[in-house]
């Protein structure tokens, strides 16, 4: 990380992000076409050394404050969390609307 971030991030009392949640954020904004499983492998792959619950809790804070978008969906028969830039979960709900695989939204949750 860039000392720059950190002065611009560490600061959330001023609108900032803490640093662990801008580079998640960072991340999931210069992949706007993906999205990204709740306890997947993917992120951690791009950060290797991050634990699973420190990305999945950065997932969620980002959600909760708006920051980025989550959508429940049924992914091989199971139920999971998708995580991903506000265009991303846009784009798979009017895909999964075009394939018919969305009959119905209940709480953002795929039917």
């Amino acid at each position: 990380m860039r000392i720059s971030q950190i002065a611009e991030y560490s600061m959330p009392a001023n609108g900032g992000l803490p640093p662990l949640q801008a580079m998640v954020y960072d991340e999931l904004m210069r992949r706007p076409d993906e999205v990204f499983e709740y306890q997947g492998e993917e992120l951690l792959r791009v950060f290797p050394r991050l634990k699973r619950s420190a990305l999945n809790w950065s997932l969620w804070l980002l959600s909760k404050h708006g920051h980025i978008s989550k959508m429940r969906v049924r992914v091989h028969g199971k139920l999971t969390t998708l995580y991903g830039s506000h265009d991303a979960i846009r784009a798979l709900k009017s895909r999964l609307k075009a394939d018919g695989s969305m009959e119905e939204m209940e709480d953002g949750v795929a039917a």
